[in-house]
Parts: structure tokens; C-alpha cells; sequence
């Protein structure tokens, strides 16, 4: 059976995604319709690519009935709309957002879905085809990405020596994020036990990420790609990140995860993954849901102090 997936916009979501998706490529052919900043997460898929939603329309309209099914996981109109564009017999996506009419097949939203994990919110649009005791939750990364990971720790002389890999920041805002100051004194910390510190971001990460500097501290941000950084995040003692994209690959991959939650619901979006940790201050105004702390303070993300995730950090070393 052909099936097209529309994946979600945001690197966490469609992290979310993939392992369902990897379990229905094993009995069906599957196209992925993702924004262009995503396409290297889907390694080995035929993709359908697009920035703007006028290409996007442009591209389904080209489609003429090629697939046998459409699973829209966004929420959007738009998503939908490309979906009826497709004519693909059957399209399966949310009840939202006045567009049940281009789905044939319209699943309602649990009333509870920011109290369960999003996977199994998620699991509804892929119920006809495969069950959630089937889709096992972790990744593999590509054998191009371990080899290449490998060959960035040689070029920082970091073969062999321990270190930890931070992600500091979030795409969605800064409400997320620990804070620039508490990765460096996590920095600090870590220095005497002579574990180094690998930054890791995208390319507009960059110039945020000038603040990172010390004798044992290699700032990777935009210079490798996702299956790198999981790879590097993997091979790490820790991988350090709030609730971001980055943060989900890696748990997914098998990182030892340290995650520092605050504006999100832990139980909706934790990471998965065998060795994951989760830091959460419990502050009463938490989780708010914001880009940016309402208050200015960021009591629930500055309440999780370095030196807490620094003796996660030294357990095992």
C-alpha cells in the first residue's frame, strides 16, 4: 500500500513520529511530506518537500491519485487541505480547526491528550495499520552519522576522553531553556573531574552560542547534522537539554538524557528512551505553556540548579 505522511512542523513532533513511521514501512511504501529545515531526520524515505504552503499545494496537486492513503499529523487547515489535493482515497487526520470535510476519516482528539504522553495521542492516526504494542520507541542512527561522529571526535581530540553534550536552545522559546549561565557553571563543575563539553544547535544557534568558552569546551552548534549530534549525544557520559527536538532524538537514540523541564507538561512530551532523567522543580505556575516566562524569572527552570545535573553527571563516570 502507497501512504503518504504529513509530519508535524517541529523537530520534537516529528521525533514523535518516526518510530511509528519506521514500524508501518515494514508492510507498506511510505512518502513523507515534511518542511525542508526536517528532511535529514527522514534518512532513506522518498520525501515531498516544501517551505511554503503555495508549494505545498503546488506539489499535491501533481500527485493524481498516486496514494492509497494520507496520515495528516498536523493539526493546521493547511495540512489538511493538501491532503483532499492529494486525492488520496483515504485521509486520515484529527477532528480540528473546521476542516473535517477534506478527511475521510476524522478522529476525535481525547479529551485528556495533554495528560498522557503525545505518542499515544499520536498512535490514533496510525491505529488502522499498526497497534502501539507494536512500534518500538527507539531509533537507529544511520551508519554514515556514527561514522562521521566518530571523525568529528578525532578532529577535537576527544577519541577516548569522557565528555557531555548540551543543546541549550529551543526553537519554540526561551521559556524552555535552562539558561546559558547554568550550562556554564555546569561547565565549571565538570572541568576538574576533566570531562569535556560539547555544545550542539543549529546553524541559528550560532551566534548565541559565542558565550561557550573554556579550555574544555567544544562548541559544535550548526556545524553537524541531527543523526551527528544524536550520535555524539549517545557516545556522551550525558546529553544536557530542556524540552527540545534535539532532546527527543537523542533520548530516542539511546543518549543517557538529562532533561530540565519547566513551561511543559512532563507527562505529555517526556522524552523517551531506557535512560532518561527528568528535573522538574514543581513550581506552582508551571507548566504555563509560554514562549516566555510570563513572570521574567524562569523560577521553574532556575530553581534546577548545575550542580544537581552534575551529580547525575558523576554517578556515572
Amino acid at each position: 500500500m502507497q501512504i503518504l505522511i504529513r509530519t508535524p512542523n517541529w523537530l520534537g513532533d516529528a521525533v514523535f513520529n518516526l518510530p511509528f513511521i519506521e514500524q508501518l514501512s515494514k508492510n507498506h511504501e511510505i512518502t513523507v511530506v515534511t518542511r525542508k529545515n526536517l528532511t535529514e531526520l527522514f534518512v532513506g524515505y522518498p520525501l515531498i518537500v516544501f517551505e511554503k504552503k503555495s508549494e505545498l499545494y503546488r506539489k499535491h496537486l501533481c500527485i493524481k491519485e498516486k496514494y492509497d492513503v494520507y496520515i495528516v499529523t498536523p493539526l493546521s487547515f493547511s495540512s489538511a487541505l493538501a491532503a483532499y489535493l492529494s486525492r488520496a482515497k483515504t485521509r486520515i487526520g484529527f477532528s480540528f480547526d473546521m476542516r473535517d470535510f477534506l478527511l475521510t476519516k476524522k478522529i476525535k482528539i481525547p479529551e485528556d491528550w495533554k495528560l498522557k504522553h503525545t505518542t499515544e495521542t499520536y498512535a490514533h492516526l496510525y491505529a488502522d495499520f499498526i497497534s502501539p504494542t507494536e512500534t518500538k520507541f527507539s531509533l537507529n542512527i544511520p551508519e554514515d552519522s556514527l561514522r562521521s561522529a566518530e571523525k568529528i571526535l578525532e578532529e577535537h581530540n576527544l577519541k577516548g576522553k569522557p565528555f557531555v553534550t548540551i543543546a541549550p536552545f529551543a526553537q519554540f522559546g526561551r521559556a524552555k531553556e535552562w539558561g546559558e549561565h547554568n550550562y556554564l557553571e555546569l561547565s565549571r563543575l565538570l572541568e576538574p573531574q576533566g570531562i569535556h563539553t560539547i555544545v550542539l544547535g543549529s546553524k541559528g544557534d550560532i551566534s548565541r552560542s559565542r558565550i561557550f568558552e573554556g579550555k574544555l569546551i567544544v562548541n559544535l552548534a550548526g556545524k553537524t547534522s541531527l543523526w551527528e549530534a544524536a550520535s555524539l549525544a549517545k557516545g556522551a557520559l550525558a546529553f544536557v537539554g530542556g524540552d527540545s527536538g534535539l532532546t527527543h532524538l537523542a533520548s530516542l537514540c539511546g543518549a543517557r538524557t538529562v532533561a530540565i523541564f519547566g513551561p511543559t507538561p512532563v507527562a505529555w512530551t517526556r522524552p523517551l528512551g531506557s535512560r532518561v532523567y527528568v528535573l522538574n522543580a514543581g513550581i506552582s505556575c508551571s507548566p504555563c505553556e509560554e514562549r516566555d516566562c510570563p513572570l521574567g524569572t524562569k523560577e521553574c527552570m532556575n530553581s534546577i540548579k548545575p550542580e544537581a545535573v552534575f551529580e547525575i553527571i558523576r554517578s556515572s563516570h
